[in-house]
């Protein structure tokens, strides 16, 4: 099915998970998460630039002609880019009053912090509609919590999860969630602090560590939780069926400065149990 064809179809509130598009008119209103050109309006700034290094961060996985899920879209860079390359996009992030699981210290104010919280997400999903727009794009934007996506959003050929599973308390759910309505290809890209850099060094025979981010005794980090090895986040994939997997490595900028990423690239190779 084609975006025309999608586009066609009858929608409700009560049928469809996609979102109808907002019309945003003022910059100040949003937060890019990804630096962006926009026809009309210049450069916009984000925390990450992926604009010289996009085709590394996507495992250089060719998407044109194919319906792609872009898992934690935030302002929508990666999507457009995609779309830009001949895919249909799908769009999926947090909506609603889903928003990034906080750690629960046990004098955390949660009840001050998710407030404000929400209004950055809000912030980011106006970026999107603001871009949307002056792209002229055609993705498609779903939402609500990243452990249930819709079945209703469809079939995928490609899901792409950029930097979308270090938040979430339980990224196996997420992936779970996520590779049930793949079909082809799943593309993770994750970033690896420097003190771990070592990890791609790591035989996958040896073990398969996740490292947990928070600490008791710093109590910083309330919105972060894992950083997974690579030849972990393959054995992940390779559990829910794309057993074949190719790791490549790559710098990015990230608040003005180079930061070490990895890209998992997967196929499937078992189909999905309808059971699960």
């Amino acid at each position: 099915m084609t975006t025309a064809d999608l586009t066609a179809l009858p929608e409700t509130a009560s049928d469809t998970p996609f979102a109808a598009p907002r019309a945003v008119e003022d910059m100040a209103a949003c937060t890019f998460n990804h630096t962006i050109e926009l026809p009309g309006h210049g450069t916009m700034t984000g925390a990450w630039d992926l604009r010289a290094g996009l085709d590394d961060y996507l495992g250089h996985v060719a998407v044109a002609g194919k319906r792609v899920l872009d898992f934690g879209a935030t302002s929508g860079f990666v999507g457009f880019g995609m779309e830009a390359r001949g895919a249909e996009v799908v769009s999926y992030d947090f909506a609603g009053d889903a928003c990034w699981e906080m750690v629960p210290y046990p004098d955390f104010e949660r009840a001050m912090i998710a407030p404000e919280i929400r209004n950055h997400l809000r912030r980011f999903e106006n970026a999107y509609w603001f871009s949307h727009a002056a792209l002229g794009s055609r993705a498609r934007r779903a939402g609500g919590s990243l452990y249930d996506v819709p079945e209703a959003v469809g079939p995928v050929d490609i899901a792409f999860l950029g930097n979308a599973l270090a938040r979430l308390r339980d990224p196996f759910r997420a992936l779970h969630g996520v590779l049930r309505l793949t079909r082809e290809t799943v593309v993770v890209t994750e970033m690896l602090p420097k003190s771990l850099h070592f990890l791609r060094y790591l035989p996958r025979g040896l073990g398969l560590p996740m490292f947990l981010l928070p600490r008791a005794d710093q109590r910083i980090r309330f919105d972060s939780w894992w950083t997974i090895a690579p030849t972990t986040m393959q054995e992940l994939l390779a559990v829910l069926g794309f057993g074949e997997s190719v790791v490549t490595y790559h710098r990015q900028l990230l608040l003005g400065q180079r930061r070490f990423c990895y890209t998992v690239v997967a196929r499937r190779t078992e189909p999905t149990n309808p059971e699960l």
